[in-house]
């Protein structure tokens, strides 16, 4: 599997409830529809921070309102998902959607590389 994940944050101006409405009910849509056949799994979690008993004092650390999972069989999938949805037009669309509700310039994206201990895979 080639993982990809998103750590978003919300636009300023709008609530967290508002954010997670728009993206379960617009933006997701379009993942929806434009990610299959390449992607094999789309997941959005949705974070809140909670103080840890085991760091008394510690304030809030990166203010992230979603993690956001993309699975791929391979990053030729990426890739070819990421070629499938750069036309001009569509990009312009992807993007303007974005806008409505995400924090464009904090939002980022990551490669994971798994190592499991224990439990299932």
């Amino acid at each position: 599997m080639y993982k990809l994940i998103a750590l978003v944050k919300r636009k300023p101006g709008i609530t967290k409830q508002q954010f997670k409405d728009y993206f379960e009910n617009q933006h997701s849509k379009l993942g929806e529809k434009y990610l299959p056949p390449y992607c094999k799994k789309y997941l959005r979690r949705y974070m809140e921070w909670i103080p840890s008993p085991m760091k008394p004092g510690q304030t809030a650390g990166p203010d992230f309102d979603c993690l956001v999972e993309f699975w791929f069989d391979t990053e030729a999938d990426s890739k070819a998902f990421e070629a499938s949805v750069s036309t001009p037009e569509l990009l312009k669309f992807i993007v303007e959607d974005e806008e409505r509700f995400l924090d464009r310039p904090n939002t980022f994206r990551y490669v994971l590389e798994d190592h499991l201990s224990f439990g299932p895979e």
